[in-house]
């Protein structure tokens, strides 16, 4: 088939007509990149071809939105394009192409992650650990991370401090103390701190409050 005519479709489009009554919408950028040309001799494959490459440039502009607005691992991507009802395949191209151009990079996003919990949300390494690990970050990244982000020192300030406010909240209203020591150590916990950590901490407030 042969391109009869081409017209501006819109601000971001432009529309291919062919000779055979087909018509074919392609976004300016993949318009341009091909290079065609009304008159131009345009095979089956070659029409399929310019539509999945047309796919592919939707499907990365869809992925460069979610970007701008925040960071994304590589797997919070790929399920939010496969909502869109794009193929996986074709996901999985855009996908290997930005992050061979570090558009996506697990570490970085690792590191952002946990620079947030730790200092906005004061979770505990054990909560940011399952959190990244849901999102599809490796293990391997998610240790390297944690160990450059999560001192044991920092741990225990951090819940320490929880701890103080968890007290202060539930002494007048809990007064058998090895429940409150329960319930502090179990708020903790939910924070993501280990056990170790968690009594540490409880420890230390009943101490300092009954001295």
């Amino acid at each position: 088939m042969k391109i009869d005519r081409v017209s501006r479709k819109d601000e971001k489009n432009v529309s291919v007509y062919f000779d055979n009554g087909e018509r074919l919408i392609l976004s300016e950028d993949t318009f341009y990149s091909s290079g065609l040309r009304k008159g131009d001799e345009i095979s089956g494959d070659r029409f399929s071809f310019f539509i999945e490459q047309n796919i592919l440039y939707h499907i990365k502009q869809r992925a460069l939105s979610f970007l701008a607005r925040r960071f994304h691992s590589e797997k919070e991507l790929l399920i939010k394009l496969k909502t869109k009802a794009y193929e996986e395949r074709l996901i999985k191209i855009v996908l290997n192409d930005l992050r061979e151009k570090s558009f996506i990079d697990d570490q970085v996003f690792a590191n952002h992650f946990i620079e947030e919990k730790l200092k906005k949300k004061r979770w505990g390494k054990n909560k940011i650990r399952a959190a990244l690990f849901s999102k599809g970050v490796s293990s391997s990244i998610i240790d390297d991370v944690l160990q450059s982000f999560n001192s044991e020192e920092d741990q225990n300030e951090v819940a320490l401090s929880l701890a103080k406010k968890k007290f202060e909240n539930l002494k007048l209203r809990e007064t058998d103390s090895k429940k409150l020591k329960q319930k502090i150590i179990s708020f903790l916990l939910s924070r993501g701190f280990d056990y170790e950590v968690s009594s540490g901490a409880v420890n230390k407030i009943i101490e300092q409050d009954y001295d």
